[in-house]
Protein backbone atom coordinates (compact mmCIF):
# COMPACT_ATOMS: atom_id res chain seq x y z
CA UNK A 1 0.00 0.00 0.00
CA UNK A 2 0.98 3.24 -0.53
CA UNK A 3 2.62 5.22 2.04
CA UNK A 4 0.53 9.20 2.92
CA UNK A 5 1.61 11.71 5.44
CA UNK A 6 -1.63 11.13 6.61
CA UNK A 7 -1.19 7.81 7.58
CA UNK A 8 -3.25 4.54 7.32
CA UNK A 9 -6.88 6.21 7.87
CA UNK A 10 -5.67 8.61 4.59
CA UNK A 11 -4.17 6.16 2.74
CA UNK A 12 -7.60 3.80 3.11
CA UNK A 13 -9.91 6.75 2.13
CA UNK A 14 -7.25 8.14 -0.66
CA UNK A 15 -7.64 4.76 -2.16
CA UNK A 16 -11.23 4.86 -2.69
CA UNK A 17 -10.99 8.20 -4.69
CA UNK A 18 -8.48 6.75 -7.29
CA UNK A 19 -9.86 7.43 -10.60
CA UNK A 20 -12.55 9.31 -9.61
CA UNK A 21 -13.36 12.75 -10.78
CA UNK A 22 -13.00 15.23 -7.69
CA UNK A 23 -16.58 17.16 -8.70
CA UNK A 24 -18.33 13.80 -7.72
CA UNK A 25 -16.51 13.52 -4.52
CA UNK A 26 -18.82 15.51 -2.06
CA UNK A 27 -17.69 16.53 1.82
CA UNK A 28 -19.74 18.03 4.40
CA UNK A 29 -18.74 19.84 7.29
CA UNK A 30 -20.57 19.96 10.47
CA UNK A 31 -20.27 22.54 13.15
CA UNK A 32 -22.09 21.74 16.19
CA UNK A 33 -23.18 24.22 18.81
CA UNK A 34 -25.63 23.82 21.95
CA UNK A 35 -28.97 24.00 19.99
CA UNK A 36 -27.79 24.65 16.33
CA UNK A 37 -25.28 24.01 13.88
CA UNK A 38 -24.27 24.84 10.94
CA UNK A 39 -22.91 22.92 7.41
CA UNK A 40 -22.48 23.64 3.80
CA UNK A 41 -21.72 21.27 0.74
CA UNK A 42 -18.30 21.37 -0.98
CA UNK A 43 -16.72 19.09 -3.59
CA UNK A 44 -12.74 18.28 -3.54
CA UNK A 45 -12.07 20.66 -6.18
CA UNK A 46 -12.52 23.04 -3.25
CA UNK A 47 -16.17 24.29 -5.38
CA UNK A 48 -19.00 25.06 -2.76
CA UNK A 49 -22.69 23.01 -3.81
CA UNK A 50 -24.86 24.37 -1.27
CA UNK A 51 -24.04 27.17 0.51
CA UNK A 52 -23.29 27.52 4.51
CA UNK A 53 -26.66 26.63 6.24
CA UNK A 54 -28.07 26.74 9.66
CA UNK A 55 -29.65 24.13 11.30
CA UNK A 56 -31.32 23.11 14.52
CA UNK A 57 -30.23 20.23 16.75
CA UNK A 58 -33.44 18.32 16.39
CA UNK A 59 -35.27 15.68 14.11
CA UNK A 60 -36.76 18.03 11.97
CA UNK A 61 -33.43 20.02 11.59
CA UNK A 62 -31.06 17.12 10.88
CA UNK A 63 -33.60 16.25 8.45
CA UNK A 64 -33.06 19.14 6.69
CA UNK A 65 -29.44 18.43 6.73
CA UNK A 66 -30.04 14.92 5.20
CA UNK A 67 -32.15 16.04 2.65
CA UNK A 68 -29.44 18.78 1.53
CA UNK A 69 -26.93 16.22 1.54
CA UNK A 70 -29.03 14.45 -0.74
CA UNK A 71 -29.45 17.13 -3.17
CA UNK A 72 -25.97 18.48 -3.62
CA UNK A 73 -25.63 14.19 -4.21
CA UNK A 74 -27.82 13.54 -7.09
CA UNK A 75 -27.05 17.03 -8.56
CA UNK A 76 -23.28 16.01 -8.99
CA UNK A 77 -24.19 12.33 -9.58
CA UNK A 78 -21.70 12.14 -6.60
CA UNK A 79 -20.20 8.63 -5.80
CA UNK A 80 -18.42 9.58 -2.54
CA UNK A 81 -19.90 11.55 0.07
CA UNK A 82 -18.31 11.93 3.48
CA UNK A 83 -19.90 14.38 6.21
CA UNK A 84 -17.57 15.40 8.89
CA UNK A 85 -18.59 16.87 12.16
CA UNK A 86 -16.25 18.50 14.69
CA UNK A 87 -16.24 16.29 18.22
CA UNK A 88 -17.58 19.16 20.39
CA UNK A 89 -17.71 18.23 23.91
CA UNK A 90 -21.35 16.13 23.63
CA UNK A 91 -23.39 17.98 21.73
CA UNK A 92 -22.15 16.11 18.82
CA UNK A 93 -22.80 12.84 19.45
CA UNK A 94 -26.83 12.70 18.60
CA UNK A 95 -26.01 14.63 15.53
CA UNK A 96 -23.61 11.59 14.67
CA UNK A 97 -26.01 9.04 15.76
CA UNK A 98 -28.70 10.56 13.45
CA UNK A 99 -26.92 10.90 10.48
CA UNK A 100 -25.02 6.87 10.76
CA UNK A 101 -28.93 5.86 10.70
CA UNK A 102 -29.50 7.32 7.75
CA UNK A 103 -26.81 5.98 5.85
CA UNK A 104 -24.76 8.55 5.68
CA UNK A 105 -20.49 8.13 5.98
CA UNK A 106 -19.22 10.34 9.30
CA UNK A 107 -16.16 10.95 10.47
CA UNK A 108 -15.47 12.66 13.68
CA UNK A 109 -12.87 15.60 13.53
CA UNK A 110 -10.59 17.23 16.33
CA UNK A 111 -11.26 20.28 17.49
CA UNK A 112 -7.69 21.17 17.87
CA UNK A 113 -7.24 19.81 14.08
CA UNK A 114 -9.96 22.09 13.23
CA UNK A 115 -8.09 25.03 15.04
CA UNK A 116 -4.77 24.15 13.07
CA UNK A 117 -5.85 23.91 10.01
CA UNK A 118 -8.06 27.25 10.67
CA UNK A 119 -4.34 29.18 11.55
CA UNK A 120 -2.83 27.73 8.16
CA UNK A 121 -5.20 29.83 6.38
CA UNK A 122 -3.94 32.82 8.89
CA UNK A 123 -7.30 32.86 10.51
CA UNK A 124 -6.53 31.24 13.66
CA UNK A 125 -7.68 34.67 15.63
CA UNK A 126 -10.54 35.09 13.28
CA UNK A 127 -12.91 32.32 14.34
CA UNK A 128 -16.16 31.84 12.85
CA UNK A 129 -18.75 28.95 12.01
CA UNK A 130 -18.17 29.62 8.32
CA UNK A 131 -14.40 29.51 8.56
CA UNK A 132 -14.60 26.75 10.59
CA UNK A 133 -16.53 24.95 7.82
CA UNK A 134 -14.11 26.15 5.68
CA UNK A 135 -11.26 24.69 7.34
CA UNK A 136 -13.20 21.20 8.06
CA UNK A 137 -13.88 21.35 4.46
CA UNK A 138 -10.42 21.22 3.91
CA UNK A 139 -9.66 18.59 6.50
CA UNK A 140 -12.56 16.04 5.03
CA UNK A 141 -10.68 16.22 1.34
CA UNK A 142 -7.05 15.43 2.94
CA UNK A 143 -8.89 12.06 3.98
CA UNK A 144 -8.76 13.37 7.95
CA UNK A 145 -11.35 12.23 10.48
CA UNK A 146 -11.90 9.06 12.42
CA UNK A 147 -14.65 6.85 12.19
CA UNK A 148 -16.98 7.38 15.44
CA UNK A 149 -15.72 4.02 17.71
CA UNK A 150 -18.93 1.66 17.88
CA UNK A 151 -19.61 -0.58 21.10
CA UNK A 152 -21.42 -3.39 21.76
CA UNK A 153 -23.89 -2.75 24.91
CA UNK A 154 -21.57 -4.14 27.91
CA UNK A 155 -18.83 -1.51 26.71
CA UNK A 156 -21.53 1.43 26.41
CA UNK A 157 -22.34 0.57 29.84
CA UNK A 158 -19.09 1.26 31.37
CA UNK A 159 -18.27 4.37 29.26
CA UNK A 160 -21.53 5.56 30.77
CA UNK A 161 -20.92 4.50 34.73
CA UNK A 162 -16.88 5.51 34.54
CA UNK A 163 -18.13 8.65 33.26
CA UNK A 164 -20.57 9.08 36.11
CA UNK A 165 -18.26 8.09 38.87
CA UNK A 166 -15.77 10.44 37.73
CA UNK A 167 -18.03 12.94 37.48
CA UNK A 168 -18.89 12.39 41.37
CA UNK A 169 -15.52 11.89 42.70
CA UNK A 170 -14.84 15.29 41.26
CA UNK A 171 -17.85 17.03 42.60
CA UNK A 172 -16.92 15.22 46.13
CA UNK A 173 -13.61 16.40 46.07
CA UNK A 174 -14.74 19.65 45.33
CA UNK A 175 -16.91 19.81 48.24
CA UNK A 176 -14.53 18.08 50.57
CA UNK A 177 -12.18 21.29 50.23
CA UNK A 178 -15.03 23.46 51.46
CA UNK A 179 -16.49 21.40 54.06
CA UNK A 180 -12.70 21.18 55.54
CA UNK A 181 -13.07 24.83 55.29
CA UNK A 182 -16.03 25.22 56.98
CA UNK A 183 -15.18 22.76 59.91
CA UNK A 184 -11.71 25.27 60.41
CA UNK A 185 -14.63 28.13 61.17
CA UNK A 186 -17.01 25.56 63.47
CA UNK A 187 -14.30 23.42 65.54
CA UNK A 188 -10.92 24.28 64.52
CA UNK A 189 -8.60 21.88 65.51
CA UNK A 190 -10.82 18.94 65.26
CA UNK A 191 -8.90 17.96 61.76
CA UNK A 192 -5.55 17.16 63.63
CA UNK A 193 -6.90 14.75 65.94
CA UNK A 194 -7.51 12.25 62.28
CA UNK A 195 -3.65 11.70 61.14
CA UNK A 196 -5.83 9.53 58.04
CA UNK A 197 -8.43 12.73 57.66
CA UNK A 198 -11.65 13.26 59.60
CA UNK A 199 -13.98 12.50 56.87
CA UNK A 200 -11.66 9.20 56.16
CA UNK A 201 -12.87 7.59 58.98
CA UNK A 202 -15.94 6.49 60.37
CA UNK A 203 -15.67 8.22 63.67
CA UNK A 204 -14.67 11.58 61.99
CA UNK A 205 -17.89 10.78 59.66
CA UNK A 206 -20.04 10.51 63.37
CA UNK A 207 -18.91 13.83 64.59
CA UNK A 208 -18.91 15.96 61.61
CA UNK A 209 -22.66 14.44 60.89
CA UNK A 210 -24.51 14.48 64.53
CA UNK A 211 -21.67 16.30 66.94
CA UNK A 212 -19.74 18.88 64.97
CA UNK A 213 -20.23 21.35 67.74
CA UNK A 214 -17.15 22.25 70.61
CA UNK A 215 -19.23 23.04 73.39
CA UNK A 216 -21.68 19.72 73.24
CA UNK A 217 -18.10 17.60 73.14
CA UNK A 218 -16.70 19.76 76.40
CA UNK A 219 -20.24 18.74 78.10
CA UNK A 220 -20.30 15.34 77.17
CA UNK A 221 -16.39 14.42 78.19
CA UNK A 222 -14.19 11.93 76.91
CA UNK A 223 -16.68 8.68 78.05
CA UNK A 224 -19.45 10.43 76.40
CA UNK A 225 -18.15 10.88 73.34
CA UNK A 226 -17.40 7.50 73.21
CA UNK A 227 -20.88 6.71 74.24
CA UNK A 228 -22.06 9.03 71.39
CA UNK A 229 -20.26 7.25 68.67
CA UNK A 230 -20.75 3.70 69.80
CA UNK A 231 -24.93 4.61 69.97
CA UNK A 232 -24.11 4.66 65.80
CA UNK A 233 -22.17 1.56 65.58
CA UNK A 234 -18.71 3.09 65.81
CA UNK A 235 -15.84 2.38 68.24
CA UNK A 236 -13.82 4.84 69.55
CA UNK A 237 -10.48 4.39 71.77
CA UNK A 238 -9.73 6.21 74.97
CA UNK A 239 -7.22 7.91 73.63
CA UNK A 240 -8.94 9.65 70.62
CA UNK A 241 -11.76 10.67 72.32
CA UNK A 242 -9.52 12.27 75.12
CA UNK A 243 -7.62 14.19 72.14
CA UNK A 244 -11.36 15.08 70.69
CA UNK A 245 -12.30 16.57 73.92
CA UNK A 246 -8.91 18.92 74.60
CA UNK A 247 -9.03 20.13 71.11
CA UNK A 248 -12.96 21.27 71.59
CA UNK A 249 -11.84 22.94 75.11
CA UNK A 250 -8.88 24.63 73.35
CA UNK A 251 -10.96 25.58 70.06
CA UNK A 252 -11.40 29.23 69.20
CA UNK A 253 -15.08 30.08 68.99
CA UNK A 254 -16.74 32.31 65.98
CA UNK A 255 -20.16 34.55 67.59
CA UNK A 256 -22.82 32.53 68.30
CA UNK A 257 -24.95 33.87 65.34
CA UNK A 258 -22.29 33.17 63.07
CA UNK A 259 -21.67 29.59 64.34
CA UNK A 260 -25.55 28.77 64.20
CA UNK A 261 -25.29 29.95 60.85
CA UNK A 262 -22.10 28.11 59.23
CA UNK A 263 -23.47 24.98 61.33
CA UNK A 264 -26.72 24.95 59.67
CA UNK A 265 -24.70 25.21 55.57
CA UNK A 266 -21.71 22.55 57.17
CA UNK A 267 -24.64 20.43 57.71
CA UNK A 268 -26.34 20.51 54.08
CA UNK A 269 -23.31 20.09 52.77
CA UNK A 270 -22.73 16.83 54.74
CA UNK A 271 -25.54 15.75 53.61
CA UNK A 272 -24.99 16.40 50.19
CA UNK A 273 -21.71 14.69 50.60
CA UNK A 274 -22.97 11.49 52.43
CA UNK A 275 -25.46 11.49 48.90
CA UNK A 276 -22.43 11.77 46.97
CA UNK A 277 -20.52 8.65 48.81
CA UNK A 278 -23.85 6.53 47.55
CA UNK A 279 -23.36 7.14 43.83
CA UNK A 280 -20.25 6.44 43.89
CA UNK A 281 -20.88 3.67 45.87
CA UNK A 282 -23.69 2.89 43.34
CA UNK A 283 -21.16 3.73 40.70
CA UNK A 284 -18.50 1.47 42.09
CA UNK A 285 -21.52 -1.67 42.20
CA UNK A 286 -22.61 -0.93 38.38
CA UNK A 287 -18.74 -1.09 37.79
CA UNK A 288 -18.44 -4.49 38.90
CA UNK A 289 -21.14 -6.53 37.66
CA UNK A 290 -20.38 -4.91 33.63
CA UNK A 291 -16.70 -5.84 33.83
CA UNK A 292 -16.59 -9.48 33.03
CA UNK A 293 -18.17 -8.79 29.87
CA UNK A 294 -16.02 -6.43 28.65
CA UNK A 295 -11.96 -6.83 27.86
CA UNK A 296 -11.25 -5.04 30.85
CA UNK A 297 -11.65 -7.98 32.86
CA UNK A 298 -8.42 -9.47 31.98
CA UNK A 299 -6.76 -6.00 33.97
CA UNK A 300 -7.88 -7.20 37.27
CA UNK A 301 -5.28 -10.18 37.03
CA UNK A 302 -2.47 -7.57 37.89
CA UNK A 303 -1.18 -6.49 41.05
CA UNK A 304 -2.68 -3.11 42.54
CA UNK A 305 -5.29 -3.30 39.52
CA UNK A 306 -9.15 -3.02 41.41
CA UNK A 307 -12.61 -3.34 38.96
CA UNK A 308 -12.40 0.47 38.72
CA UNK A 309 -9.14 1.05 37.78
CA UNK A 310 -9.51 -1.57 35.37
CA UNK A 311 -12.47 0.26 34.15
CA UNK A 312 -10.96 3.46 33.52
CA UNK A 313 -8.68 2.35 31.39
CA UNK A 314 -10.89 -0.02 29.23
CA UNK A 315 -13.41 2.39 29.22
CA UNK A 316 -11.15 4.51 27.23
CA UNK A 317 -9.45 2.58 24.95
CA UNK A 318 -12.95 0.81 23.86
CA UNK A 319 -11.86 -2.09 21.42
CA UNK A 320 -8.00 -1.84 21.37
CA UNK A 321 -8.44 -3.06 18.00
CA UNK A 322 -9.18 0.28 16.64
CA UNK A 323 -5.43 1.38 17.43
CA UNK A 324 -2.70 0.44 15.14
CA UNK A 325 -0.40 -0.48 18.39
CA UNK A 326 -0.18 -0.19 22.13
CA UNK A 327 2.07 3.35 21.03
CA UNK A 328 -0.68 4.58 18.65
CA UNK A 329 -3.28 4.76 21.86
CA UNK A 330 -0.21 6.30 23.69
CA UNK A 331 0.08 8.99 21.64
CA UNK A 332 -3.99 9.29 21.64
CA UNK A 333 -3.55 10.15 25.56
CA UNK A 334 -1.07 12.93 25.13
CA UNK A 335 1.54 11.46 27.30
CA UNK A 336 3.89 11.55 24.11
CA UNK A 337 6.57 14.19 24.53
CA UNK A 338 6.37 17.75 22.94
CA UNK A 339 8.97 17.90 20.11
CA UNK A 340 9.91 21.01 18.14
CA UNK A 341 12.41 20.22 15.42
CA UNK A 342 13.58 23.05 12.81
CA UNK A 343 17.14 22.83 10.72
CA UNK A 344 18.42 19.19 12.29
CA UNK A 345 17.61 20.97 15.49
CA UNK A 346 15.84 20.00 18.55
CA UNK A 347 14.55 22.23 21.21
CA UNK A 348 14.82 20.24 24.46
CA UNK A 349 12.92 20.50 27.48
CA UNK A 350 9.51 19.78 25.86
CA UNK A 351 6.99 18.31 28.32
CA UNK A 352 4.31 15.57 27.27
CA UNK A 353 2.15 17.12 24.43
CA UNK A 354 -1.34 16.69 25.80
CA UNK A 355 -3.32 16.45 22.80
CA UNK A 356 -5.53 13.90 23.27
CA UNK A 357 -7.81 12.14 25.57
CA UNK A 358 -7.42 13.55 29.35
CA UNK A 359 -9.62 10.78 30.79
CA UNK A 360 -7.34 8.46 28.98
CA UNK A 361 -4.06 10.02 30.18
CA UNK A 362 -5.30 10.01 33.94
CA UNK A 363 -6.67 6.31 33.58
CA UNK A 364 -2.73 5.38 31.77
CA UNK A 365 -1.34 7.19 34.91
CA UNK A 366 -3.61 5.34 37.46
CA UNK A 367 -2.58 2.25 36.31
CA UNK A 368 1.03 2.74 36.32
CA UNK A 369 0.34 4.14 40.23
CA UNK A 370 -1.55 0.82 40.73
CA UNK A 371 1.51 -1.40 39.53
CA UNK A 372 4.19 0.62 41.10
CA UNK A 373 2.27 0.10 44.78
CA UNK A 374 1.80 -3.24 44.65
CA UNK A 375 4.07 -5.27 41.62
CA UNK A 376 7.65 -5.52 42.74
CA UNK A 377 9.01 -5.47 39.43
CA UNK A 378 7.06 -1.75 38.78
CA UNK A 379 8.19 -0.65 41.92
CA UNK A 380 12.13 -1.38 41.57
CA UNK A 381 11.62 0.61 37.87
CA UNK A 382 10.20 3.41 39.42
CA UNK A 383 12.82 3.57 42.11
CA UNK A 384 15.58 3.21 39.74
CA UNK A 385 14.33 5.93 37.85
CA UNK A 386 13.88 8.34 40.86
CA UNK A 387 17.28 7.06 41.97
CA UNK A 388 18.23 7.94 38.82
CA UNK A 389 17.62 11.41 39.21
CA UNK A 390 14.54 11.73 37.16
CA UNK A 391 11.80 13.89 38.25
CA UNK A 392 8.70 11.78 40.34
CA UNK A 393 6.48 13.27 37.99
CA UNK A 394 9.04 12.07 34.82
CA UNK A 395 8.79 8.64 36.62
CA UNK A 396 5.13 8.10 37.15
CA UNK A 397 4.56 9.12 33.31
CA UNK A 398 7.27 6.59 32.15
CA UNK A 399 5.65 3.85 34.54
CA UNK A 400 2.51 4.87 33.12
CA UNK A 401 4.09 3.93 29.60
CA UNK A 402 4.95 0.51 30.60
CA UNK A 403 2.10 -0.12 32.31
CA UNK A 404 -0.25 0.89 29.36
CA UNK A 405 1.67 -1.31 27.09
CA UNK A 406 1.66 -4.20 29.30
CA UNK A 407 -2.18 -4.02 29.78
CA UNK A 408 -2.81 -2.92 26.01
CA UNK A 409 -1.36 -6.34 25.02
CA UNK A 410 -3.49 -8.26 27.63
CA UNK A 411 -6.90 -6.56 26.36
CA UNK A 412 -5.90 -7.60 22.60
CA UNK A 413 -4.55 -11.10 24.08
CA UNK A 414 -7.42 -11.95 26.63
CA UNK A 415 -4.67 -13.67 28.54
CA UNK A 416 -4.29 -12.72 32.17
CA UNK A 417 -0.95 -11.22 33.78
CA UNK A 418 1.79 -14.10 34.27
CA UNK A 419 4.80 -13.08 36.39
CA UNK A 420 7.14 -15.44 34.82
CA UNK A 421 6.46 -14.67 31.30
CA UNK A 422 6.28 -10.25 31.82
CA UNK A 423 10.17 -11.35 33.73
CA UNK A 424 10.92 -12.21 30.18
CA UNK A 425 9.39 -10.25 28.49
CA UNK A 426 11.37 -7.68 30.28
CA UNK A 427 14.93 -9.39 30.29
CA UNK A 428 14.83 -9.45 26.43
CA UNK A 429 13.51 -5.72 26.52
CA UNK A 430 10.62 -5.93 24.86
CA UNK A 431 8.71 -5.74 28.07
CA UNK A 432 5.18 -6.57 26.68
CA UNK A 433 3.33 -10.18 27.31
CA UNK A 434 3.05 -12.03 24.20
CA UNK A 435 0.46 -10.58 21.37
CA UNK A 436 -2.62 -12.46 20.13
CA UNK A 437 -2.84 -12.29 16.04
CA UNK A 438 -4.59 -9.29 14.41
CA UNK A 439 -7.93 -9.35 13.96
CA UNK A 440 -10.83 -7.52 11.80
CA UNK A 441 -13.60 -5.81 13.47
CA UNK A 442 -16.43 -3.90 12.35
CA UNK A 443 -15.07 -0.91 14.49
CA UNK A 444 -11.53 -1.69 13.24
CA UNK A 445 -10.63 2.37 11.69
CA UNK A 446 -6.77 1.13 10.54
CA UNK A 447 -6.08 -0.81 7.79
CA UNK A 448 -4.34 -4.74 7.93
CA UNK A 449 -1.31 -3.58 6.76
CA UNK A 450 0.88 -1.56 8.57
CA UNK A 451 2.02 1.83 6.89
CA UNK A 452 3.80 4.32 9.23
CA UNK A 453 2.59 7.86 9.04
CA UNK A 454 4.95 10.33 8.10
CA UNK A 455 5.60 11.79 11.12
CA UNK A 456 6.51 8.21 12.88
CA UNK A 457 9.15 7.74 9.92
CA UNK A 458 11.29 10.90 10.97
CA UNK A 459 10.85 10.43 14.65
CA UNK A 460 10.54 6.63 14.87
CA UNK A 461 12.31 6.11 18.34
CA UNK A 462 13.50 8.80 19.35
CA UNK A 463 11.33 10.73 21.75
CA UNK A 464 9.88 7.59 22.94
CA UNK A 465 9.62 7.72 26.85
CA UNK A 466 11.48 5.71 29.22
CA UNK A 467 11.39 1.78 28.89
Amino acid sequence: MARFIGGELQAEFMGRLRGIDPDRCLVVPVDVGKSMAMSLVADHYGEVVTAPFEFDLTESGVANLIEAVAQAERSRSAVVVRVGVEAAGHYHRTVVARLRRAGLEVVELNPGAVKQARSQQLLRALKSDARDLGAMAELLTRGAGRPPEERDQALLTQVAWTAHRRRKVKARTALTNQVLAQLDLIFPGLQECFTAGVLSTKAGRVLVRDLVEPSRIKRLGDEGVRRFVARRGVQMSRPKAASITAAARNALSLSEEELVARTAVFSADIVLFDYLDTMIAEADQQLSEVLGATPAAVLTSLPGISVIRASNYGAEIGDPWRFRSAEAAYRFSGLVPASYESAKKARPGQHISKEGSVELREAILDLGKGLAQFDPDFAEYKRRLVSEGKKRSVAAVAVGHRAHRLAFSMLRSGHPYDRDQWARSVATGRSVMAKAPRETHQNDVTCPSPVLTFTEDLIGHKHALLR
